[in-house]
């Protein structure tokens, strides 16, 4: 129902403009398509999903792949247990209390995709975006070895180690777009609309030693580990943006813009709500 009331009242606005503003003969009607391409900047608000604490709820599928805090994947085995101590020369490890990060962050990812537009007039259009990338969440925790010789005089033998988070992305975006002209048939403009958002977790790894270990496996029966199968959650928001539409001739055009969404992300069945950010340039014909 809400997203049906979005669509018709992004239909009213959009016939509002376009009888709003007068046609010339030389003004822009009819559909653009153009590619999309700059760097998109995930929230943080879902980065601590990553953390290898086991905090969230963690039961993937009926199957039992589930994510594993980093000490449950480390003690799984004997044999995983033994090669890290052997590793580091240690009789043992632990997890201190503040072992895992509360902080964890997103490096931007490239963001590509397409455009279609169609355009009412020199000012006012609508506006549909198709865009996916690879975003990357990472910290570092920490893990006391046990029996090592830097344990001496009471000193405590703690390490630091990586930790990441993979994800791709696909977004949605279905938009008003309206401005101030510019000389030369260009723009300044305002656009705003709903999104979609489809969010796909593709891996949680924790580098210890000079091995990864995937925290989200199935391993119910450690003799027979049942690999995970990425699952693309799909959560609805809005969003808004501005920047300047350049026509360069020939029916050839340039657009750069900066762009906020509110999105509701859903990684393995947990949800946040989040900013996330984009900084797109478009060649469209």
């Amino acid at each position: 129902m809400k997203k049906s009331f979005l669509f018709i009242s992004l239909c009213f606005l959009s016939l509002l403009f376009s009888n709003v503003f007068a046609q010339d003969s030389d003004e822009r009607k009819g559909f653009r398509f153009g590619l999309n391409m700059g760097m998109y900047f995930p929230s943080k608000v879902s980065a601590n999903y990553y953390n290898g604490s086991g905090f969230y709820d963690n039961n993937i599928d009926p199957n039992g792949v589930r994510m594993y805090s980093i000490e449950e994947r480390l003690n799984l085995t004997p044999q995983e247990r033994q090669y890290i101590t052997t590793y580091f020369n240690a009789t043992g490890f632990q997890f201190p209390y503040d072992a895992y990060p509360t902080a964890m962050r997103y490096s931007g990812g490239f963001n590509i995709g397409f455009q279609t537009a169609y355009d009412f007039n020199n000012k006012s259009s609508f506006i549909f975006d198709l865009n996916v990338c690879k975003v990357k969440a990472y910290d570092r925790f920490t893990m006391q070895l046990l029996g090592t010789t830097a344990q001496q005089n009471g000193q405590n033998d703690i390490r630091i180690f990586n930790i990441e988070g993979n994800e791709q992305r696909l977004n949605l975006a279905l938009g008003y777009r309206t401005g101030w002209a510019l000389s030369g048939n260009g723009l300044y403009f305002m656009q705003f609309g709903g999104s979609m958002l489809g969010t796909k977790v593709v891996n949680n790894i924790a580098h210890v030693a000079d091995r990864n270990y995937d925290l989200i496996i199935g391993a119910a029966n450690p003799a027979q580990v049942i690999s995970y199968r990425p699952q693309t959650g799909i959560g609805f928001g809005y969003y808004f943006s501005t920047g300047f539409f350049l026509p360069l001739g020939e029916h050839k055009n340039a657009e750069v813009s900066l762009g906020f969404s509110k999105d509701k992300i859903i990684l393995n069945k947990n949800e946040f709500k989040g900013w996330n950010k984009m900084l797109t340039f478009c060649f469209s014909i």
